[in-house]
C-alpha cells in the first residue's frame, strides 16, 4: 500500500478518530487506528475501543496502491503534528515485515503495523433504516443536557442522555439526581414511522459535539445531507452520520429515571435577571465558597438579588444585582457549579428563574421560549 496525502487533512482526521481508540489497552489492536483505501481514491480511517467507534475520509494526492493497515494512533498522531503544515505525506507499507514509512520533506519515520484483519469490524447499521433530524435541533439539544449526566458512572444510566424521537418532536434530557436539563423541540424528522427512545451514554454525545459540527471531508453518503444528522438505532446501538463523520456507540440498558415527576406543574415564585450579569455575580461570590461543598446563597427582595458564600477559617463574599422581582424575602442555597452550568447554555440575554420556596427545586429558562428548562434542587444549609 502507497498513498500521498495532504499533513492538515490526515492530522485533522487522525485526531478526530484517535477520540475512540481504548484508554486502557486490552487488545493492542484497539490503540490503533484503521486505514484503508476507498474505490472514490480517499482514505478512510477507523477507530474502536468496541463500545464507541469513529470512521471520516480524507482525500489523496493520489494512491499508488491500494490496501488496508492499522497504526499505532499515538505513534501516527505525534508524528503528524511534527510536519510541516500545508507539506504532502507519503505512507509506503511493507506488509511483508509490518512495517510503514512516513516521508514529508527531510523527515522519514519507520512504524511498526498491526493486520487489519485483526482490525474489529464497524457496523455501518444506518443502511437501510434511519432518522434524519436537523443538525442545529440537535447540536443545541445535545448541548443544553448533556452536562447534566451523571460523570461518575459511565454504565449507569445516569451517565446517560434520555432521548425520545417521534415524527414531529425531540426531547432529550440527563440527571445526576441533584439536577436535571431537558429540551423539546418541535423538529421535522423525516421518516419516522415510530416513536424511538433510548439512553445514549454521555461521552458518545460530547465527541458528537466535538466532531459532528466540524468538517473533515465529505462522507462517501452525499445524500446524507449538510443541514441534517443521519440517526440509526439497532441492535442495541446507536449511529450518528454526517457529511464529515461516522460515529457509534453502544447504548446503556434500563430504565431511565421519570424525570418529569420532577419538574413542578406551576411554581409561585418568579424572578428575571439578566443572564451574563447573574453568570458574572455568581462567579464573584462563588470566589469564597466552601471548595467542598460549593455552596452560594441566593437572596431575593424586592428588585435586589444577593449573592454570598462563606468557608470557614478563610473569609466571605457578597455581591448584589439588581433583578426584576416584587415577592416577599427568600434565599436559597444552590450547588454554584448546576447553575454556572444552567446559565451558560440558555441562548437568551434574560433568565427566568420559578420556585415555590426555599425547599423546592428551581427552573432555569430563556425569558422568551419554553422549549427548554434546568431544574437545580437546593442545598439545605444550618
Amino acid at each position: 500500500m502507497k498513498f500521498t496525502v495532504n499533513r492538515d487533512r490526515v492530522h485533522h482526521a487522525v485526531m478526530s478518530v484517535q477520540r475512540a481508540t481504548a484508554a486502557r489497552v486490552i487488545q493492542p489492536i484497539l490503540s490503533n487506528i484503521l486505514i484503508q483505501s476507498t474505490p472514490e481514491g480517499t482514505l478512510k480511517l477507523s477507530a474502536t475501543d468496541l463500545d464507541f467507534a469513529i470512521e471520516t475520509q480524507v482525500p489523496t494526492t493520489g494512491i499508488e496502491q491500494d490496501g488496508r493497515i492499522t497504526l499505532s494512533a499515538k505513534k501516527l498522531s505525534e508524528i503528524i503534528s511534527k510536519l510541516p503544515g500545508g507539506s504532502d505525506v507519503t505512507f509506503t507499507i511493507d506488509e511483508a515485515v509490518q512495517t510503514a514509512k512516513i516521508e514529508c520533506g527531510s523527515a522519514s519515520f519507520d512504524i511498526r503495523t498491526l493486520p487489519a484483519d485483526e482490525f474489529p469490524l464497524i457496523q455501518q447499521i444506518d443502511t437501510e433504516n434511519y432518522l434524519e433530524v436537523d443538525h442545529i435541533a440537535m447540536v443545541r439539544a445535545i448541548t443544553q443536557t448533556v452536562f447534566a449526566a451523571a460523570g461518575y458512572d459511565a454504565n449507569n444510566v445516569l451517565g446517560g442522555v434520555y432521548f425520545h424521537l417521534t415524527a414531529s418532536s425531540l426531547e432529550m434530557a440527563a440527571t445526576d439526581g441533584s439536577r436535571l436539563a431537558r429540551r423539546l423541540d418541535t423538529v421535522a424528522t423525516g421518516n419516522v414511522s415510530e416513536e424511538v427512545t433510548a439512553i445514549i451514554p454521555a461521552k458518545a454525545l460530547q465527541e458528537f459535539l466535538k466532531l459532528g459540527g466540524a468538517s473533515v471531508e465529505k462522507s462517501e453518503n452525499e445524500d446524507a445531507k449538510p443541514d441534517t444528522v443521519r440517526i440509526a438505532i439497532k441492535d442495541g446501538q446507536i449511529s450518528f452520520r454526517t457529511p464529515a463523520v461516522y460515529m457509534m456507540s453502544r447504548l446503556l440498558d434500563g430504565q431511565y429515571p421519570k424525570f418529569q415527576q420532577l419538574i413542578p406543574a406551576e411554581n409561585k415564585i418568579v424572578a428575571y435577571a439578566n443572564r451574563q450579569a447573574l453568570i458574572s455575580s455568581l462567579e464573584r461570590a462563588a470566589v469564597m465558597a466552601n471548595e467542598r461543598t460549593n455552596v452560594v446563597k441566593m437572596s431575593l427582595d424586592k428588585g435586589v438579588m444577593s449573592l454570598a458564600a462563606n468557608t470557614p477559617d478563610v473569609g466571605d463574599s457578597k455581591d448584589t444585582m439588581e433583578v426584576l422581582y416584587e415577592g416577599e424575602p427568600l434565599s436559597i442555597a444552590f450547588n454554584y457549579k448546576y447553575v454556572l452550568d444552567a446559565l451558560r447554555v440558555i441562548e437568551s440575554d434574560d433568565v427566568r428563574m420559578e420556585t415555590n420556596g426555599a425547599l423546592a427545586p428551581t427552573l432555569f429558562k430563556a425569558n422568551d421560549e419554553n422549549e427548554y428548562l434546568s431544574l437545580v434542587m437546593p442545598v439545605q444549609v444550618k
